[in-house]
Formats: C-alpha cells, structure tokens, sequence
C-alpha cells in the first residue's frame, strides 16, 4: 500500500522508543522531532522543544504535519501521579487536541503492555493460560497503564471527529536492541526488537482505518499475546523472537 502521508511529527523524540524511529522512519518521511529536553536529531528532521503538559506554542510546530506518533509521556510505572496526571494524561489532551486543530490526518499512539499489566502477570505465573487478545478487557495495576487505556479511549474520541488513530500496545524494546542483557520471563514474553518496533509503525501509518488497536511485540517463542489479529490489521507480520539472542 502506498503512503501518502510525507511529513511525520514525533513526540518524545529523543527517548528510546523516539530514537530508535527516527533512525527507522528518516529515509521514507520528512522528520520534524518534538521533545521536552533538547535533542539532536539521530539522522535528520527539525527539532522544536516543546512541554506538552502545558499549552504553548509548540501547538504551531504542528501546522502541516501529515502524521503524528505520540511517545511522549513519563515511562515510569512507579513515576509520582503529579508526574504521570501532567505528562501523560494530560499532555496527550493537550497533543491530540492541537493535532485535531492542525488538521492532522493520522495520530498514531504509543499505548503500552501495560494495558494488559494484570493479565501478564496471569500468564506469567500460569504459562497454560489464553493468550491475551486485543478485545480483553484493560487490567491496568498502576497510573502509567492507566494513563494508557486513557489516551486509547480519548483516540477513540479523536477518531470520531475526523482523524484516523492507531494505538500501539508496545512491549519492552531496549537501546542495545538485546533482550538478553534483560533476561527473565517478562522479557522473553514482551520483548519488541527494534525492527519490529519500526514495521509495527510503518504499518500503523499507512493502513487506512478510522480507529484501531494493535500489539507491538515481536514473534517470542514463549509469547503471551495473540498476535493473529494484529497481523491482519495491519498486514505486517514479527521477525524477530527473544529466544534467538545471546
């Protein structure tokens, strides 16, 4: 399918999810990079600092973006609430919001495992368990996985008013691009190599769908998602499995 979107926003740019698109997405898009701290772009692309808990005029950067992908938000699980109510819920009110005014087209979202984070732990500990699909129910335990089924179910919203959006339920992709400097069950089952990571988004960006959701994690032998739906979704299909790296 052919990609007619040409100039590509990324929010949390210069995190590790960020840096790893960057270096993915530069040869195909026009890159323009958003984040809260200063940053070089990894290959190229403008950058504009921009704190997205509070309203500003980063919201004129968005004028003429084509896309969006928004990873910006505090990762830290056990992150203060004022931290994670500002930076995550908040900012992506703030995000979609300025992305709906510019007239976006397509807002695709870093959604997390830990939307899932109860039923991982399930199977996890009783590896004879379903695979988790994307229809179950949301089993968040702390405020950053809520703060994720809360920029889902406002995309929903987002997509209603006019602009497609594609949430992402990423696993745990790591810099060195190795999960077995990060050994351990969760690991083994989450683990999304960068490769992954970056056709997961290619694919987002270019399917034609109002709203959907997907996994982002790669083929892992000891997998506990079912990943049957996500790969008709979106017609991309994991190379990579954690078991394969030493």
């Amino acid at each position: 399918m052919t990609n007619a979107f040409r100039i590509l926003g990324i929010t949390g740019a210069g995190g590790n999810v960020g840096r790893t698109l960057q270096r993915g997405l530069a040869p195909e898009y026009e890159l323009r990079l958003f984040d809260r701290a200063p940053i070089r772009a990894e290959i190229s692309g403008a950058v504009c600092q921009a704190d997205f808990g509070e309203p500003g005029a980063w919201a004129e950067q968005f004028q003429g973006l084509d896309a969006l992908i928004h990873l910006a938000g505090d990762p830290r699980p056990n992150a203060p609430e004022a931290s994670t109510y500002r930076n995550n819920f908040r900012a992506a009110s703030y995000v979609f919001e300025a992305a709906r005014g510019a007239g976006v087209k397509k807002i695709v979202f870093a959604s997390s495992n830990f939307y899932h984070e109860g039923a991982i732990r399930e199977a996890l500990t009783a590896p004879s368990s379903a695979l988790i699909r994307l229809g179950d129910n949301p089993t968040p335990l702390c405020l950053y996985g809520k703060s994720k089924v809360f920029g889902e179910e406002l995309g929903r919203h987002y997509a209603h008013l006019g602009a497609q959006f594609a949430a992402l339920r990423i696993g745990w992709t790591v810099p060195e691009d190795n999960p077995a400097r990060y050994w351990g069950d969760y690991m083994r089952a989450v683990f999304c190599s960068h490769r992954d990571l970056t056709g997961f988004v290619r694919a987002a960006l270019t399917i034609e769908r109002d709203f959907l959701t997907a996994f982002a994690v790669s083929a892992n032998q000891r997998g506990i998602f079912d990943l049957e739906e996500t790969t008709a979704l979106l017609g991309f299909s994991p190379q990579d499995n954690a078991e394969a790296y030493r």
